[in-house]
Parts: structure tokens; sequence; C-alpha cells
């Protein structure tokens, strides 16, 4: 019971509207603002990766295998690498191209030519059809001489693998912007107890019949109530303001985000035992600020490199931004295991650390 009461005492901001309106307004006008002024970077300049294409014979005559050698060399003298594949390994092949290890794999036969290519790379698969193009039409000849008939006339037949949608700079800073907002929330936590403390109310708190366990553990659930319902108000204006694309799974997406608000709270409580006074806070907006920088806050990490590109891996704004875009774009519900796992795993070593730092002081 105690604990429920020093929690509903962090609710009690809800009461102040201008507090509550200014909390909401921040991060939709910053999606808004980000989203339309940095659109371009998600635009089509597009980037032709190394070309990898492999193939296989299925009872394909001896002229179309000539035809097919021919179209080799071709493709040598533009860069593009073909690869023949073992008998019979066709589901494996396709993972590597869903996989991206292959640009795209051709199976050549009797029946026509049937091209899987990786739909994540629209502009490679795009250069080897151009390719493939001559190729099919001397062997639609072919096929007609020997006397196979085609139902449709399409000798070439293309079934895309890991399609899905891609994000617009909208869609993609309101899923960024949702969780640099929500790692922001550490500031707040780093003062629950400094508050205390400066208002002189830990001595009552103290005084009172209740333990520091419970203190604890009342301010921490308060805070995450409260910042869970920002949170949840703030996806749904993005998406029903603005209409962002939060996917079709949102219920997993807010399992993400409530991970990364538990990842937050942790991080500000731990230093805010560590560090005192404004020397915690300072230290929070910088780690804060690192981790926004080069986790995709501002730009998505696929457009930087160097160090900044091996740092993002380290960043929690990138793990949850990552796992919630493939969950809402790519459909891979299993990716938001690993981006929890990594929020959960991180809270409980900072929360013992603060229990720890609590348990060694007299007083809050």
């Amino acid at each position: 019971m105690n604990v429920l009461r020093i929690a509903g005492k962090e609710l009690k901001i809800l009461r102040d509207i201008k507090m509550l309106l200014f909390m909401l307004a921040t991060p939709v006008l910053l999606m808004l603002i980000l989203g339309t002024a940095l659109s371009g970077s998600f635009q089509a300049t597009v980037k032709v990766e190394p070309i990898r294409v492999v193939y296989s014979f299925d009872g394909a005559s001896g002229e179309v295998q000539q035809e097919w050698e021919a179209l080799l060399q071709d493709g040598a003298a533009s860069g593009i690498v073909f690869e023949k594949t073992a008998d019979g390994g066709e589901a494996d092949v396709k993972d590597d191209v869903q996989n991206g290890l292959y640009t795209g794999y051709a199976r050549i036969s009797e029946d026509g030519i049937s091209y899987y290519g990786n739909s994540g790379r629209a502009m490679e698969n795009g250069i080897v059809q151009g390719l493939l193009t001559p190729l099919t039409d001397r062997y639609k000849l072919s096929v007609a001489e020997s006397g196979i008939p085609s139902s449709d006339g399409n000798y070439v037949a293309e079934t895309p693998i890991n399609t899905g949608l891609q994000p617009s700079g909208l869609d993609y800073f309101a899923v960024a912007v949702t969780t640099m907002i929500i790692l922001y929330s550490a500031l707040t936590a780093g003062q629950l107890i400094e508050t205390e403390r400066s208002g002189h109310t830990d001595i009552r708190l103290l005084a009172s019949p209740v333990t520091k366990g419970e203190i604890f553990a009342g301010k921490i659930a308060g805070t995450f109530v409260l910042n869970a319902i920002f949170v949840v108000i703030v996806v749904l204006l993005s998406k029903y303001m603005f209409g962002a694309n939060w996917g079709g799974h949102l219920w997993l997406v807010f399992l993400i985000l409530f991970s990364e608000i538990v990842l937050a709270l942790s991080l500000g409580l731990a230093f805010g035992y560590l560090l005192k006074g404004n020397v915690a806070g300072s230290v929070l907006m910088m780690i804060i600020q690192v981790a926004a920088f080069v986790g995709g806050a501002y730009t998505p990490v696929e457009n930087t490199s160097g160090l900044m590109y091996a740092l993002a891996a380290y960043s929690p704004l990138h793990w949850s931004n990552e796992a919630i875009l493939q969950v809402i774009y790519a459909g891979e519900l299993e990716a938001s295991l690993p981006a929890m796992l990594l929020n959960i795993g991180c809270s409980v070593l900072l929360l013992a650390l603060a229990i720890v730092l609590m348990r060694k002081r007299e007083g809050l």
C-alpha cells in the first residue's frame, strides 16, 4: 500500500495541464520538424552495392547453357559476379539471398528463367534484370522451337524476397524522436531522490513507517507509469495526426518502448546515487546526447560511417529503433526480443548499483 501511495504522488504531475501540454507538444513538433526538414535523406539517391548473383541449371538445353555462358562474360565485364550453386541447394540459396549474401538467384530451366531478388536491393536487381533481358528474348525463341509452349508468354518470373515498405522521413522520426524522448526521462529519474533531499522531505519520509525499499519501488513505479502514459499518447498522436506508420503489431512496439523506459529510469537512478547534485544531471545529459547522436535520433545510422557507425551499436536508441523498424516494416517480431533483453539486462545492472549505493547511505 505504501508503494502505491508513493507512486500516486509521482503521478500528480498529470494535474498540471500546462506541463502536460508542453511535454506532449515537444516530441510531436520535433517529429514534424525533423520529418519535414530531413525528408531528403529518405529519397531515392541509392548507392549501388557489389552485385553477386548465384545461378543453377535445371534441365536446360545445351544451347541455352551456351547462351548463358556468353551472358556471364558480359556480366563479368560489367563487374557482376555470377556463382554456380550446388545441385539441390535451392532452399539454402534463397536463404542466402534473403540474408543479403547474394543480390539474387537465377534458375534456368526449360520452363523459363526464374529470378529471385532481394527487394531490399532494388537498384542492383534492376541492373541484373537489364542484363537478363537480351537472353530472355533469345531463350524465348529456343523454347518455342523445342515445342514447349508457354501459357502466358512470360519466360522470366521474378519472386522478390524480403519485400517490405521503407519508412518515410516522418515515419522514421516518429520512432526516433519517441525513443529519444524516453531516454531524456533519465534526467527526471536522476532527480527523484535529490528532490526529496533538497526539499528536506527525505527526513519526514524516513521518519514515517515506510522502508527505503518501498520509497525506491514507489518512485520507480510511479515514474514508469507516468512516462508510459506520455509515450502511449505521443505514439497515438503521431499515428492519427500525422499518419505515421507504427505497423500492425503496436502492442509489441509498446513493449519495446516500455523496456526502454525502464532502462532510462534505471540509468537516471544509478547516476543520481553515484553522483551528487547537478553533477549527475550534467553527466546524464552528456550520455543522452551522445547516445542520441550516434544512435540515429537525427539521421539514420545507415547514413553514417567510421567511428560514429561503430559507436551506434552501443546506443540503446539504435537497438530500440532497429527492433521497432524491423517489426513495423519487415514483420520480424523476433527482432524485438534482443532489444528488450538488452534494455532489461542493462536496467537490472543499473538498479542493482542504485540499490547498493542506497543501502550504504544513512538517509535517502
